[in-house]
């Protein structure tokens, strides 16, 4: 199942609404490769999309990793690059059919970024306290009345056109609303475009979602899917954007649901500390 998903009728991105954006390039012991939006959530850790780099029960190869990436063919002035081969997911994701918010994954880079040196250069994201993590500098944990009434966006790379590999090469960005919707006994976060047409497709996954939370810019959750993964796999590629146009909403992996699976991964590895490393790097006392 090769499905990822991008930004159709979006604008070109504000590049200060995207300092923590990366752009994720995994390849595939079969030579596969796609176009996937992540984030930079601490020093040396990318958070994705866990169906970006885990297809068919195996992981990518590697995963080209780009901070500070406004366009995908060219070098971009003070973009970082990296290549990984070492990633992770949460247990749950592919035991059964797949959560919104268990799709999530960590790349691990193999150096430090150099983030937050001032206002407007790469930064990682403001992550927000939530029942698996407290964090001394950033918002508590949003209520779903405050999500639901935020200024939020999303951005990312990918299919603008119903041809094969004819992703965005430049970052697009959609304004959204989000709202928390309850389908059969579950509660789930989802986006919704509220300029024109616009709407998450192939190509986004795994691309942030911020908010304006107490009037700073802070991280929501991550892209995961649209529909549902069954009928996404089963759709005709060549028509992917009226499917994509069928769906007005996305499903948003919740930080405040899906950091619980990464503090697990992180903890695992021995490699908690750098989330708090990071907020405080960025967002502690003195710092914009």
């Amino acid at each position: 199942m090769k499905v990822v998903f991008a930004i159709i009728d979006g604008f070109r991105a504000n590049s200060l609404d995207t300092l923590s954006l990366v752009s994720v390039i995994p390849r595939f012991p079969d030579g596969y490769t796609n176009v996937c939006g992540g984030v930079l959530i601490a020093p040396s850790i990318a958070m994705t999309a866990a169906h970006c780099v885990f297809l068919n029960n195996e992981f990518a190869i590697t995963a080209k990793v780009t901070l500070g990436d406004v366009s995908l063919s060219e070098e971009d002035d003070g973009e970082q690059e990296f290549r990984s081969h070492a990633m992770a997911i949460s247990k749950k994701f592919g035991s059964g059919i797949p959560e919104a918010n268990d799709d999530v994954a960590i790349v691990f880079l193999p150096k430090r970024t150099n983030v937050c040196e001032s206002p407007v250069s790469s930064q990682i994201a403001r992550l927000p306290t939530t029942v698996s993590i407290n964090f001394k500098e950033t918002p508590k944990i949003p209520s779903n009345f405050q999500l639901e009434n935020s200024i939020c966006w999303i951005a990312g790379w990918g299919k603008t056109e119903n041809k094969t590999a004819s992703h965005s090469d430049s970052v697009l960005q959609m304004m959204v609303k989000l709202v928390v919707r309850r389908i059969g006994n579950k509660k789930y976060l989802m986006a919704k475009g509220i300029v024109g047409s616009s709407r998450a497709c192939m190509g986004d996954s795994g691309s942030p979602v911020y908010c304006f939370i107490d009037g700073r810019r802070t991280l929501i959750g991550t892209v995961a899917h649209i529909g549902s993964f069954v009928k996404m796999s089963q759709h005709d590629p060549s028509n992917h954007l009226q499917f994509c146009r069928d769906f007005e909403y996305a499903f948003i992996s919740d930080w405040r649901e899906s950091s619980a699976r990464i503090v697990e991964i992180l903890e695992n590895y021995g490699e908690l500390y750098q989330l708090e490393e990071g907020q405080t790097l960025c967002f502690g006392s003195g710092n914009f």
